[in-house]
């Protein structure tokens, strides 16, 4: 049919659903359960006001974050499209809410990071099926389906998406209020080979960014959404030196104009610490901390699984150390499990994070992600198993139990009261540059705060601290732990003097030191990504291409 002569719209209900994830290190629920106010998530997911933005004028769309709300099946029937997305930590729950679904009158459609990567557990379970970017599918979706064509049971982009057509997304639509940090992206894609990552065979390896002037219309939403803390999750900021330092000197005037209204965060590759003109540049940008994918000390490991920004140059604690002068808080993630792993690296890994001054780690054992090329290596070989929900395959130079022992034993030492105080204040005793620079970026920002400010902000960290004793007192912790907090406490003051990290931030690390530390206590489901993913199965050879739709509703 010719398009002139198609019909017009008709105004259709859509639904998007992001499910609650497990309680993890990055969930932080221990110290949201202790700071004031409604907060019940840290971070928001952006993948819901994206896909709203998308969504054409003739969509009704309604944001559903099972991680500040619960779902309401009962009113979720009323919609005509209920789409649910999600990473591989958030599989089990994603098949729950489609067994759910599928009951109701509803066309169900799935994308997301997990579907993109592990296609065929989704065949059965839902309507239609989202691979990779969606930029230009998921509207073409809602039109076709709007004006009764037939759609496709599966969707997937010829190409990659322009990142610079990305429209601004629908922070409106989320309720902000019960959110800790705003989201961002500024690029997809990421330049290295890492053996175990599927960013780079869902997005590709070469960079694609937003312009600086569609990243200032993002800053100036989530601002006036209420947000005053963002996340950029580029999966390497510094993919693109160039474009992100352009975007650094965008970022420095929109931040002076405002009178700095944000304070940002974000995931950069190791070389970071190479570059003294970008580390300034962050720094001016009011950037405070910066997640680095270490993975582990050995360098057999990471020549293995071609980690090889980590082994060029002088040592990774340099370069680290050269971040953290530069006034940025370090978080790191490590993985254990390698194929030049043996029991010696669960106490290689311990000394070394401890030398790093490095207080939040994530350590995670080595999970085969389906597309991967570490996936169809262990496949090749022989080595998957499925067997066993936290280590799918056989490791090369311990057994399975080993690691998943030593993988334990690692946690819980890492996330001792000691062991935690100790790197968090070497870290910030041990440089004066970071001090220095923390001081410098103040003056910059030149921000006065009242009196009535100082007020509200040590009355919140008094409340924080009550919150928590009372926490501790109820777990039987209050001993053990609490001593332990007022004891480094005053190693803080001690070492640092008046430039010790004042009382409303050691509270802050208090509640993040008990969170941690529950998490650890749960051994092997500290883990993130610990789901056990699935052998990559044949779709249905005689799988409809097409799905019927009858007055905007799933055909029987």
């Amino acid at each position: 049919m010719h398009s002139s002569h198609l019909p017009s719209p008709r105004r259709i209900q859509v639904c998007l659903i992001n499910p609650r994830f497990q309680p993890c290190i990055w969930t932080r629920d221990e110290i949201l359960s202790v700071l004031p106010g409604n907060k019940r998530s840290w971070i928001v997911t952006g993948s819901l006001p994206a896909l709203a933005a998308l969504a054409p004028q003739h969509c009704d769309v309604v944001l559903v974050d099972e991680n500040v709300e619960d779902i309401d099946f009962d009113l979720i029937g009323d919609f005509d499209i209920v789409g649910v997305t999600g990473m591989i930590v958030q599989r089990d729950r994603m098949f729950e809410i489609l067994e759910r679904l599928r009951g109701l009158p509803v066309t169900t459609v799935v994308g997301g990071p997990y579907v993109s990567v592990s296609e065929s557990e989704f065949a059965e379970r839902c309507d239609v099926r989202f691979i990779g970017e969606a930029e230009e599918t998921w509207p073409h979706f809602l039109t076709a389906f709007a004006q009764g064509e037939a759609v496709q049971r599966r969707y997937e982009q010829d190409a990659k998406t322009d990142m610079e057509t990305v429209p601004t997304p629908r922070y409106d639509l989320l309720k902000s209020g019960r959110y800790m940090v705003a989201s961002l992206q500024f690029s997809r894609g990421c330049p290295f080979l890492c053996e175990f990552c599927d960013i780079i065979t869902i997005f590709g390896r070469r960079p694609r960014l937003k312009s600086p002037a569609q990243m200032v219309l993002e800053f100036e939403a989530i601002v006036k959404a209420g947000f005053s803390t963002c996340f950029l999750v580029d999966d390497n900021f510094i993919g693109n030196k160039a474009k992100a330092k352009e975007l650094l000197r965008t970022l420095i005037e929109w931040q002076r104009a405002n009178n700095y209204p944000l304070i940002f965060s974000t995931e950069a590759s190791i070389n970071l610490g190479d570059d003294e003109e970008m580390l300034d540049l962050m720094r001016l940008a009011n950037f405070r901390q910066v997640f680095v994918g270490i993975e582990s000390p050995r360098a057999s490991s990471l020549a293995e699984t071609r980690k090889v920004q980590n082994v060029r140059g002088d040592s990774m604690l340099q370069k680290l150390q050269r971040i953290r002068d530069k006034g940025l808080v370090i978080q790191a993630g490590f993985i254990v499990g390698f194929d030049a792993d043996d029991e010696t690296i669960f106490d290689e890994q311990f000394e070394f994070i401890q030398q790093s001054g490095i207080a939040l780690v994530s350590v995670a054992i080595l999970c085969p992600i389906p597309t991967t090329p570490l996936y169809d290596r262990l496949k090749a070989e022989g080595r998957l198993d499925l067997s066993d929900p936290h280590v799918s395959f056989h490791p090369k130079n311990m057994t399975r139990e080993a690691l998943k022992a030593g993988y334990d034993r690692l946690v819980r030492r890492l996330y001792e009261p000691n062991a935690y105080f100790e790197r968090l204040l070497n870290g910030f005793a041990g440089s004066p540059d970071f001090r220095r620079s923390r001081a410098s970026q103040a003056s910059v920002i030149g921000r006065k705060r009242s009196g009535i400010d100082r007020f509200a902000e040590m009355a919140g960290a008094a409340l924080m601290v009550a919150r928590l004793a009372r926490t501790l007192l109820v777990k039987r912790r209050a001993i053990a732990l609490g001593g332990a907090y007022i004891r480094h406490w005053r190693r803080n003051r001690r070492l640092c003097g008046r430039e010790a990290i004042p009382f409303a931030s050691f509270a802050m690390l208090c509640a993040e030191h008990w969170h941690l530390y529950t998490i650890s206590q749960t051994g092997i489901g500290f883990q993130i990504g610990s789901s056990r993913p699935e052998t990559l199965q044949p779709l249905p050879a005689n799988e409809d291409i097409y799905l019927k739709i009858s007055d905007g509703r799933k055909a029987s």
